[in-house]
């Protein structure tokens, strides 16, 4: 049985920093994407190939067999990657896969979304992902949005659907639960 406290003072230190750390943990969890970018962007895979050509100043890096990137809330699986980099950082990555699966945390008002798609263009540096083949997108502000070419500006929150010759875009909102 938990003793409570009969010391006013003791009570309202103890409710201040409750308070405090839940501020801080809301805080931290909002800036996701700009705390997301100050990590380091770790990839694996079961070949690697350095392309060591460096073309308008960036350099490219193919990875394949079961590739993993993950760069803090960023976690990405994909067949295939090639990774560009300049003296910024990395610029792009270009996923394949059948199909490439990615989960990002966006902020704490949208949430996380997880993608599926047969190719990723992940525009790092623009903020940008471009989407194409078999596009599924959830999250729990959105729903669930699919279509053959979907793009998503990580920053404005903004997705764009585009149709295919044979395959419209698609949204489902759930109801509201009760």
């Amino acid at each position: 049985m938990l003793k409570q406290s009969t010391n006013p003072t003791k009570t309202k230190q103890s409710l201040l920093k409750s308070t405090a750390l839940a501020l801080l943990l809301c805080t931290a969890h909002g800036f996701a994407l700009d705390a997301d970018k100050d990590e380091d962007f770790l990839l694996e895979g079961d070949n690697f190939k350095n392309l060591p050509e460096v073309v308008k100043g960036e350099t490219k890096i193919k990875y394949w067999g079961h590739v993993v990137i993950g760069q803090g809330s960023l976690k990405i699986e994909s067949s295939e990657a090639v990774i560009y980099s300049n003296k910024e950082g990395v610029s792009k990555v270009i996923l394949t896969g059948q199909p490439v699966k990615m989960e990002k945390l966006i902020d704490k008002e949208f949430g996380k979304i997880n993608v599926i798609a047969n190719k990723i263009d992940y525009r790092v540096l623009k903020d940008e992902l471009l989407m194409t083949g078999d596009v599924i997108i959830k999250s729990k502000v959105q729903g669930e949005m699919s279509g053959e070419k979907i793009t998503m500006n990580l920053k404005t929150k903004e997705i764009r659907g585009e149709k295919s010759s044979n395959k419209r875009v698609k949204l489902v909102i759930k109801a509201k639960s009760k």
